[in-house]
This record gives structure tokens, C-alpha cells and sequence, in this order.
């Protein structure tokens, strides 16, 4: 069974019993120039217990952009997006650098493809950590 926690406004996180290849976990943002949703700062408090209780670890961050940014804007929010999160966990939780990688995807894994209103663009304006290896 596949495990995907997604976080939605203010919804709390409920980690499932770990399994390596499984864990995933996801943020969205409103629009292109946000760093993150201010509800979603409490939250890290629980993902970050979680990600500390598997030290040889590796986790990947990886940011994601809606379709209607240029090319070259999506590169460079992508990696912005998940570079905000892996710091934001370094600096808020002592997480050490080692075990999180981030990455940018662009927009060519979209959550819903052909997104077309506002509400399903900002589906794919997010970022995902999942689990990548035992160090």
C-alpha cells in the first residue's frame, strides 16, 4: 500500500508506519512568488520529528511549478522552493544538510495534467519529500 500525505490548508499530518520506498509528503504554494503557505509552518514540527527519527536516511525535496511560468522562471523557482524548505528544516530543526537533497522538477510531473483553472494550477505548485535511501 502506497502511503501519499498530502497537506491541505490547515489539515494536521498523520505519518503511516514508515516503509522505505512509500513515504511522500506534500506542500503547495499559492502563486509563483510565495515562499510557503503561513498554516503550513506549524506542521513542520511533526515532519520534522518524523524525518529525525530515521537519521541514515536520505530525503529528497523536490519544488514544482504550474505550467504557465516560462521555462526559465520554472528553473529557477523549482530549486527555489525546495532549497526554502531543506533550509527551513536545517535552521528550524537541526536537521543536519546530509540527509536532505533538493531538487527542482519544473513542471513536468503535474499533479493534474492540463490544469486549466486556477484551483487545479495550484495543485501543481508544490513541493514533495519522499524518502530516497539509507545513507
Amino acid at each position: 500500500m502506497k502511503h501519499f500525505v498530502s497537506i491541505i490548508l490547515a489539515m494536521t499530518l498523520s505519518f503511516p508506519t514508515f516503509a522505505e520506498d512509500e513515504f511522500k509528503w506534500c506542500l503547495y504554494f499559492f502563486n509563483f512568488n510565495s515562499p510557503m503557505r503561513p498554516e503550513y509552518e506549524a506542521q513542520f514540527d511533526e515532519l520534522a520529528e518524523f524525518i529525525k527519527s530515521y537519521p541514515d536516511s536520505l530525503f529528497e525535496i523536490s519544488g514544482h511549478t504550474d505550467a504557465r511560468a516560462s521555462y526559465m522562471y520554472s528553473i529557477k523557482l523549482d530549486v527555489k522552493r525546495a532549497e526554502y524548505i531543506r533550509h527551513y528544516l536545517i535552521e528550524h530543526y537541526d536537521i543536519p544538510g546530509s540527509m536532505l537533497v533538493a531538487v527542482g522538477r519544473r513542471n513536468h510531473d503535474p499533479y493534474i495534467k492540463d490544469a486549466k483553472t486556477e484551483a487545479e494550477h495550484e495543485w501543481n505548485r508544490r513541493a514533495e519529500i519522499k524518502f530516497i535511501s539509507k545513507k
